[in-house]
């Protein structure tokens, strides 16, 4: 598909939204007659979404910053038969855990903060627990915080009732870690909720906002972080059953980790920050795996072997970055070469298992 050259995109600025228009990256790449990779990618999307009358699936390859091949197949939106295309956007869910980890390494390299900073540091009347987790220990899973949906639902606050960044906060103060801090890795989405609060307290910006002004804008990124907004030209996600299919959607407002919303080519557009630093420089290049810990065998069922979790992203043993997000029904994986030359995202309205496997099979596509 052509990638249009202009798009209104919704920015957040201080908790307001509003539309702009920012310029488009060129059309992908042309190629010597002969090259089949643009079919070839054509028919791994085909096979990840074998109808198109459902709910499915976008993807885009980008190479040092282009955007080289992107489609979309299935429907955005089955009430209205809105097709997802290369411009449709997607809740990224866990993706967005990067941008978190970034901004704290941006800071880092700024000295307004340090990763061996206790978290009780950034709180106003902390718990005494809250002494001995550190910045990093948040950033690589190993602060032994539970996981606040868990610590919410057990409240008996549902995801389809309403909960905020501050709900969410409260829940996981209030909690205790389930293991000493530094002990192993234990993914928890509180840890990038409590460093989205840490960034917000040192710089006295809303955490939307300073991902907007210091990655977005620079970038020239059509992205915006918008929990729980339906933003313009979005998917709606659904729960499937027998082949029917429900709209699924949660009020719950947390962010730090995840609910940056956007396509996939402007995601693989990012993706060349890990090769040119042109954000962070090089601190914030070492920054995303130095100190990254082992993830064991914790991640197996998600397809992963074996991998380091380093700055909200996984580095595997080959050297290629790595990581999957899941929220509502939306389900993205995306992928950066071990050269850092070339990215891949794949993202889903429904569940499909076999995301993360289309993501690899793009890369070899375009990498061999």
């Amino acid at each position: 598909m052509v990638y249009v050259n202009r798009m209104a995109s919704l920015c957040t600025a201080g908790g307001a939204m509003v539309v702009v228009a920012l310029s488009g990256v060129a059309d992908p790449q042309a190629y010597a007659a002969g090259d089949d990779r643009e079919k070839r990618s054509a028919e791994v999307l085909q096979e990840l979404v074998p109808s198109a009358g459902g709910p499915g699936c976008a993807a885009a390859v980008g190479k040092r910053g282009d955007v080289v091949w992107e489609a979309g197949r299935g429907k955005a939106d089955l009430a209205t038969g809105r097709a997802i295309t290369s411009k449709t956007v997607f809740d990224m869910a866990s993706n967005s855990k990067q941008f978190t980890a970034d901004a704290v390494l941006l800071l880092a390299g700024r000295h307004q903060l340090a990763l061996n900073d206790p978290l009780s540091d950034f709180l106003d009347n902390p718990p005494t627990w809250t002494r001995g987790v550190t910045l990093g220990d948040l950033m690589h899973h190993t602060s032994g915080i539970p996981d606040y949906q868990d610590l919410l639902e057990a409240k008996g606050i549902q995801l389809t009732d309403p909960a905020g960044q501050q709900e969410a906060i409260a829940a996981i103060l209030a909690s205790q870690p389930e293991d000493p801090p530094g002990m192993r890795f234990s993914y928890s989405n509180s840890n990038y909720v409590l460093l989205a609060h840490v960034v917000e307290r040192v710089t006295g910006k809303p955490f939307p906002t300073f991902l907007q002004q210091e990655f977005f804008t620079p970038l020239h990124l059509r992205m915006t972080l918008s929990p729980a907004v339906d933003v313009p030209g979005k998917a709606k996600s659904y729960d499937e059953k027998d082949g029917s299919f429900t709209p699924n959607s949660s009020p719950w407002e947390q962010y730090g980790d995840g609910s940056i919303q956007t396509t996939p080519g402007e995601f693989v557009r990012w993706a060349d920050n890990y090769r040119t630093g042109r954000i962070g420089g090089p601190e914030l290049l070492t920054g995303v795996t130095e100190g990254a810990v082992s993830v064991g065998d914790t991640l197996r069922q998600r397809g992963i072997e074996e991998g380091w979790y380093g700055a909200g992203i996984l580095l595997l043993p080959d050297e290629s970055l790595v990581h999957r997000g899941d929220w509502e029904q939306f389900h993205s994986t995306f992928k950066v070469s071990p050269d850092r030359n070339t990215a891949v995202t794949v993202v889903c309205n429904v569940d499909s298992p076999d995301n993360f496997r289309a993501a690899n099979q793009l890369l070899d596509i375009w990498t061999k």
